[in-house]
């Protein structure tokens, strides 16, 4: 195994903040009195979501921290529950799509990701994972 290359840990800890906020957001959304002050388009958004798509977003979010995680103890398995966030960010961008069209928000979250996807079969392949 070898050493990782400095960015590693930047993009992996950026990686990790970006998910924990997404983790923070799911939270929030689950609290029925904060979304009451939420605007008319957001609180469409939450309340018109199935349970399926709730159930993707959680698994997108929590998954990613997780994974992210596990790529900073550097994991090999980071891999696989990256790919388990990245299906379950497309779910929800379906979801979310399908009530009040392309959201950019969506579309970012959907990017990063990939990325961080993407950049865990780098390290792997790098073998800076074990």
């Amino acid at each position: 195994m070898t050493k990782p290359h400095f960015s590693f840990w930047i993009i992996c800890g950026l990686g990790l903040v970006w998910n924990l906020m997404g983790c923070l957001n799911f939270i929030v959304q689950m609290n029925q009195d904060v979304v009451a002050q939420m605007s008319e388009l957001y609180q469409l958004i939450i309340k018109s979501r199935p349970f399926w798509a709730t159930i993707a977003f959680a698994v997108a979010v929590f998954g990613g921290a997780v994974g992210c995680i596990l790529l900073l103890l550097r994991r090999r398995v980071a891999k696989q529950v990256l790919l388990v966030s990245l299906i379950g960010i497309a779910l929800t961008l379906v979801q979310t799509v399908s009530v009040v069209g392309m959201a950019p928000s969506a579309l970012l979250a959907l990017l990063v990701g990939a990325a961080l996807f993407w950049y865990s079969t780098i390290a792997a392949r790098a073998g800076w994972l074990r």
